[in-house]
This record gives C-alpha cells, structure tokens and sequence, in this order.
C-alpha cells in the first residue's frame, strides 16, 4: 500500500481480546498477546512514504485522528488503532454468542 502510494484510512478496532469468541468457548487461547500495532505501522513504514499513525483512546481522540487523516495527512496512508474495552460489544453480540456456545455443545446428530 505504501509502496503504491495509497491514500486510504484504516481503523483498527482493539478491544485487546475475542470478546465473542470467549462466549463461544472460553479457553487459555483466547488470551492473545496485544500488539502495539500503531508501532509496527511505523517499523513497516520506516520513513519511506507517506504514512501516519494515530492510537486514540477516546472518541475525542477518534474526532481529531479523522480531521488529521482527512485534512493535513488527506496526502497519507493514515492507520488509526481504536483502543476500545474488551467487553465493548452489543447485548444481542453477547446473546449470540452464548447461542452459538449452546448449539455447539450439542451431541452430534446420527444420520
């Protein structure tokens, strides 16, 4: 992308975890080591190109990161890494998850 001189915005939701997967099926491999994705961004780019990073943390944040990206870096690749709580997810999100848990424990169906 950079090489190409792309011009686009990546957003990078990071709630640290697989929240639903943990509904799923809960287990030690769910527990994943959490990157610091905004400094790889910046060790892939390393100075050539044009690039931008951004980790926001707030929603105000997330207002100025998009009037960055959109306006002085409008020239960039721009990645925005969204740090979000691990259990930042809709009620029905976590409802379907525990569904699909229950399906999945189910005995197989002899045919």
């Amino acid at each position: 992308m950079l090489r190409c001189g792309q011009k686009t915005i990546i957003f990078l939701i990071n709630n640290g975890g697989y929240t639903i997967e943990v509904e799923i099926h809960d287990g030690p491999y769910n527990v994943i080591k959490n990157w610091n994705y905004t400094g790889l961004v910046d060790a892939i780019h390393n100075g050539e190109g044009k690039c931008w990073t951004a980790k926001v943390f707030c929603e105000e944040d997330l207002v100025e990161a998009i009037e960055t990206a959109t306006g002085s870096k409008k020239d960039s690749l721009c990645f925005i890494e969204v740090i979000a709580h691990k259990d930042d997810t809709s009620k029905e999100l976590l409802e379907w998850g525990s569904r699909v848990s229950a399906a999945n424990s189910r005995p197989p169906n002899p045919q």
